[in-house]
């Protein structure tokens, strides 16, 4: 992809984490590639993601982080295919010529359907429906740890009435899900300090 092009759309290269980065009210729109190149061919990977300020700050009080990761944390990282089902995960290419058409692909993407995802969840109100509309439905970028710390977060940041509602079900889905006695006591501290906000 065209530096030129994400940067039409506000965004600018992280040289740090080597993401296209555009800064929000809330926190950051990202966009970033991973490409993995195998004997002859290779493979080409888009994700959008969205970090709230808020969210990660509060949840790396209570999650194990590694060095500075609490800083370079995503509150959602989404892939093409999840957002557009028409989109492939990821695309296979077998020669230089590939490439070219590939990019087109990905900001026709980028320009009807990614740009729009990205600034619709960048809303808390929104980003936290998209987690706790279904807590049974995997956000397959993420562990569910991670995920219930994220979603009971947002409840209480962005939809205080149905706090208690979503506790019960992340609880019970912890409870299923048979835990760590760590993970749980963490989750447990992170509600104790959310209930006194």
């Amino acid at each position: 992809m065209q530096e030129g092009f994400l940067a039409d759309f506000g965004f600018k290269l992280d040289n740090r984490s080597l993401y296209y980065v555009k800064e929000t009210v809330e926190g950051k729109q990202m966009v970033f590639f991973h490409y993995s190149q195998h004997d002859d061919s290779a493979y080409l990977e888009y994700h959008l993601g969205i970090r709230l300020e808020k969210v990660e700050n509060i949840v790396h009080r209570f999650l194990p982080s590694l060095g500075d990761y609490k800083e370079r944390s995503i509150s959602l990282v989404e892939t093409m295919d999840r957002i557009d089902p028409e989109m492939p995960r990821r695309f296979l290419i077998e020669n230089d010529f590939e490439v070219k058409k590939v990019i087109q692909q990905v900001e026709h993407f980028l320009i009807k359907k990614g740009f729009r995802f990205l600034d619709k969840y960048t809303s808390g109100k929104e980003l936290e429906k998209y987690f706790n509309a279904d807590v049974g439905i995997p956000i397959v970028t993420q562990n569910f740890t991670y995920r219930s710390a994220r979603g009971i977060t947002m409840a209480k940041l962005f939809n205080p009435k149905n706090y208690e509602k979503t506790k019960k079900l992340y609880l019970n889905m912890l409870n299923e899900k048979q835990v760590t006695p760590f993970t749980l006591a963490s989750f447990i501290n992170l509600l104790d300090y959310l209930e006194n906000l």
